[in-house]
């Protein structure tokens, strides 16, 4: 597709793909969350101390949404803001908060199903003889 040499945008009336929303928190359901605490918790997913003002709450995404984030936590207004698109490690180390080092897992290889019952069979190699020329 040959670029365009005046630079000029193509007309969308409105027919091209539907762009994702932002996940927002609307006023009835921050009250709807400050209301159940033992279901949604009010610690901060950032610095991990206790939201005290219903104020102060908001929703973060855990990865930046920028970056493809969907999951959601709760979060201090200013600890959301001060994390940006950035990294919960990232700010997490800006700002002093020690977290536990994940050890990774590596994933047991497991044998191929066998649903009917079928044994495999066992082929010997075959020695072919080698002659000097």
């Amino acid at each position: 597709m040959a670029q365009n040499p005046f630079g000029i945008k193509p007309v969308n009336f409105g027919l091209g793909p539907a762009k994702k929303k932002r996940e927002t928190l609307t006023p009835a359901r921050r009250i709807y969350i400050w209301e159940r605490p033992k279901t949604y918790g009010r610690t901060c997913s950032i610095c991990r101390s206790k939201i005290a003002k219903l104020s102060d709450l908001e929703l973060d995404h855990t990865k930046a949404y920028s970056k493809g984030g969907k999951t959601l936590a709760l979060a201090h207004k200013e600890c959301n803001r001060l994390k940006g698109s950035g990294g919960l490690r990232k700010i997490q180390k800006t700002l002093g908060i020690k977290t536990k080092t994940r050890k990774r897992v590596t994933k047991k290889k497991r044998k191929p199903s066998n649903p009917f019952g079928i044994k495999p069979i066992k082929i010997r190699p075959i020695k072919i003889p080698r002659f000097k020329l």
